[in-house]
């Protein structure tokens, strides 16, 4: 994949933001906040110039126990054209604090066939231009989808894939979550995968070069299909986006990662791999 049809630097979107087929989103999730204001709160401070918010779970499925779980496809499809997204219409996606939360949604509507969305390197962040207050809304379209069943993996096919020495299950979270050495409840991992920290593709809120990141994946893929999973599905998607970037083309995301996983206590491990040189 190339650069330019995955991400958009600030100086190209500022060259089109005036584009009324464009739709602008922000996909911000604050999941604390220091000043007690939602993710919401904050865009109506101050968003790029016609920017929508983008609240994940309409791209979500309601009925399902997990956060952000993916809908059945005719949901999704009615979903994204309810956030006035045709098939026709550019798409770029922005978040003003992890970058992650714009790669899930380029994830979701690639996944959903769209295949002209593109995530703002830098997120708010690199935008040198005015911000605007206030809500801002676009019409509902029609969304026909084309799913691409292999952007996403369930629990039973990583049950399946693991150890098979064709796939490379990834955990995207930091190490000492990965080792369990951690409060938080989805610390551990699922037993058999590998260690990538988000944070080693990043250059602050930017994605590092294409040539940065094949060496990165150089030093520990193996296989021919990538499976990456975190907490939730979200930091994933970054993993996921920038092997897409690095030239991997079998890639996928597991949806319901380690909240999923520990729910149906499924295999994990404490600490490393055995047998592994972290």
């Amino acid at each position: 994949m190339q650069r330019h049809e995955l991400l958009i630097e600030a100086a190209e979107l500022a060259g089109m933001i005036d584009d009324p087929n464009l739709r602008l989103f922000d996909a911000t999730v604050l999941m604390q906040s220091d000043d007690g204001k939602t993710a919401r709160d904050h865009y109506q401070a101050g968003h790029l110039p016609g920017a929508v918010f983008l609240d994940h779970a309409v791209l979500s499925d309601a009925d399902s126990k997990l956060m952000y779980m993916i809908p059945n496809e005719s949901s999704l499809a009615q979903a994204i054209g309810g956030l006035g997204i045709g098939n026709d219409n550019p798409v770029v996606v922005y978040s003003t604090d992890f970058i992650a939360w714009a790669t899930r949604i380029w994830w979701v509507l690639n996944y959903a066939g769209h295949r002209n969305v593109r995530v703002l390197n830098g997120g708010i962040d690199a935008w040198a231009g005015e911000l605007e207050a206030g809500e801002s809304t676009y019409p509902n379209s029609s969304f026909a989808s084309n799913l691409s069943t292999g952007m996403m993996a369930s629990k039973e096919e990583v049950l399946k894939l693991i150890g098979d020495g064709a796939t490379c299950i990834v955990n995207t979270l930091p190490e000492a979550l990965y080792k369990g050495e951690s409060d938080v409840f989805y610390a551990g991992h699922i037993t058999g995968s590998v260690n990538h920290p988000f944070s080693e593709f990043m250059d602050g809120n930017y994605l590092l070069p294409d040539d940065e990141l094949k060496q990165k994946f150089a030093e520990k893929m193996t296989g021919e299909r990538l499976i990456t999973y975190c907490g939730g599905g979200i930091a994933a998607t970054l993993n996921a986006c920038a092997a897409r970037l690095a030239g991997l083309e079998d890639v996928a995301v597991y949806d319901g990662s380690m909240s999923e996983w520990l729910a149906e206590e499924l295999p994990i491990t404490q600490g490393s791999e055995p047998g592994s040189l972290e």
